[in-house]
């Protein structure tokens, strides 16, 4: 199940984005003093599933999933590269943990203003809490390195092999770099050092998904406020914007009424779907599906596995009995109506181990062990 922490300052409106995406909830407010995390489990919607699900007949309707961890407020540390080793800070910030695992971060920024909710440091000023923010990351970050070399020095001692120098190397590397203040998202590494990494659960390494929470005037501004405050986007990193406060009540209405309230705000669409859209887009991930008479289900995968791959997905006796591949592309099911007319029309195609699997990809997988 895909993973993202959601982070930002105390006072961001974290929760209040977490209760608009996940249809939750949770206490407001006072929330930045809590070390326990919110966890929601949410349906990635899919318009395709529901279509397939009349096509085949089908019972049962299985979407991806998302969990999203919300973690109390993270306050700024304000001792910069050169504190990063203090004890007293690593307590403090621990309870992060939560979210080591998670494949992303999502980072609510506060772009709001309200008399009524102080900002912990002083004023309204994104600029200023992004680079606050990335600056925790890295210290954090630098201080697992820090212990981790620590170790290292001593297995060296104890126990020298070239797999301890490698990694002393490797996290010289990254100490460097964090050092000169930037996240080590930015550092390119190999697939296998990368899954090397993996384990460590460095938060900076994450992809980060930049979430500027506006208030309810700013709505109409959002694309020139994404600008101002990310006039640059690398690879690992996207940006979105919405009104966690619209969103939150959005999400409180009964399904039947939250499309004519969408409507009557001018929204173009949910927070949910925007946010997954892009999480989606930032990870690299995209879906097929699959159908019978008892359950279509999306599977939600790495763009380029290969048909042979994302059998595994499905169950690994269909990846080691793999015989071939049947695949359409879902709109030319639509419009076909079922599998037998598509693949009278000839838009069923044969596909062996090595195609690599598109969105939107209805497979039908023939195997035998």
């Amino acid at each position: 199940m895909l993973q993202i922490g959601i982070i930002g300052l105390g006072q961001s409106g974290k929760t209040t984005v977490f209760n608009a995406l996940c249809f939750a909830n949770a206490k407001v407010g006072d929330f930045s003093s809590s070390k326990t995390p919110n966890i929601a489990v949410i349906k990635v919607p899919d318009k395709r599933l529901d279509r397939l699900a009349e096509i085949f007949a089908s019972g049962k309707v299985t979407y991806p999933e998302i969990e999203f961890i919300d973690i109390a407020g993270m306050s700024s540390s304000r001792h910069g590269i050169s504190g990063a080793s203090s004890d007293k800070f690593f307590k403090e910030a621990s309870y992060v943990h939560a979210i080591r695992m998670a494949q992303a971060l999502l980072i609510v920024v506060r772009c709001f203003e309200d008399d009524n909710i102080p900002h912990p440091l002083g004023s309204v000023d994104p600029a200023r809490d992004i680079i606050e923010l990335e600056s925790e990351l890295i210290i954090l970050d630098l201080i697992q390195i820090e212990k981790r070399m620590e170790k290292l020095k001593h297995l060296l001692k104890v126990r020298p092999s070239s797999e301890y120098k490698s990694e002393m190397v490797l996290m010289e590397r990254m100490k460097a770099h964090l050092e000169e203040e930037k996240p080590l998202r930015e550092l390119e590494f190999s697939k296998e050092t990368k899954n090397f990494l993996a384990g460590f659960g460095f938060l900076s390494i994450k992809k980060a998904l930049y979430l500027l929470n506006l208030g309810e005037k700013q709505i109409a501004q959002a694309d020139q406020l994404e600008k101002r405050y990310f006039p640059q986007i690398s690879d690992n990193m996207a940006i979105a914007s919405l009104c966690g406060k619209i969103e939150m009540e959005i999400a409180a209405f009964d399904e039947s009424e939250r499309g004519e309230f969408i409507k009557e705000l001018g929204i173009d669409q949910q927070a949910s779907v925007k946010v997954i859209k892009k999480s989606f887009e930032l990870l690299g991930l995209i879906s097929f599906l699959t159908g019978n008479e008892k359950e279509v289900h999306a599977w939600a995968i790495p763009k380029g596995l290969t048909a042979l791959e994302a059998a595994g997905e499905v169950h690994s006796d269909i990846q080691r009995g793999f015989i071939r591949a049947e695949v359409i592309d879902f709109e030319q099911l639509d419009a076909a109506g079922d599998w037998a007319t598509a693949k009278k029309q000839g838009n069923v195609r044969l596909e062996g181990k090595d195609y690599i699997v598109r969105d939107g990809d209805v497979i039908l997988y023939r195997f035998n062990v």
